[in-house]
């Protein structure tokens, strides 16, 4: 089938025009996607939801001339935007890691820290055991994702959805705190 036909299936809906085009492009993609994010399961993770996307818009997407360049155009911002995103979690998480550590100067603000602290680990000790210790060697002890993911044997992704499960549910259960909101 010619690539403008089976592309006008893909459009009209056709699922075996869609998997054709799966199949026909996804190692090729996933090489490209690998090439510029080094993280194998993020990389992975942009070209499943970038097929997910493509589905979800494709009456909406021209006939391209070359199906193989058109894709790699679309995923080149699928990836960008992937690289922008992990790099502003990075950073907030940097920042957050730093202000823990600023010297506190009064007294007063030293007690207020601790009570914090302690309120913090005890809400941490409600964590399921491994989500706990995800939360605690990332926000704790400064470790990077694929630093923990190493340690204990998981996918990083596994490590991401671990560390977000804690923040959603220590959030939760901090609300009232000023910590809630550094999560």
């Amino acid at each position: 089938m010619p690539e403008t036909t089976l592309w006008k299936a893909f459009q009209d809906g056709d699922t075996t025009a869609f998997e054709s085009i799966f199949h026909t492009h996804w190692d090729k993609l996933m090489h490209y996607t690998c090439s510029l994010i080094a993280d194998e399961a993020l990389a992975k993770d942009v070209l499943q939801n970038f097929f997910i996307e493509l589905w979800e818009k494709r009456s909406s997407l021209p006939i391209p001339r070359q199906t193989a360049a058109f894709l790699v155009f679309l995923l080149k911002l699928r990836i960008l935007n992937a690289l922008r995103r992990e790099d502003i979690r990075n950073r907030h998480e940097h920042n957050f890691a730093a202000l823990l550590h600023e010297h506190v100067s009064s007294t007063a603000d030293q007690l207020y820290l601790k009570d914090i602290y302690a309120q913090l680990h005890q809400h941490m000790n409600l964590l399921p055991p491994r989500v706990r210790q995800v939360f605690q060697l990332s926000r704790l002890e400064h470790k990077s994702i694929p630093e923990i993911s190493a340690m204990l044997g998981a996918s990083e992704q596994t490590i991401r959805n671990q560390l977000n499960t804690a923040n959603k549910r220590l959030k939760v259960q901090l609300k009232s705190s000023f910590l809630s909101m550094l999560m």
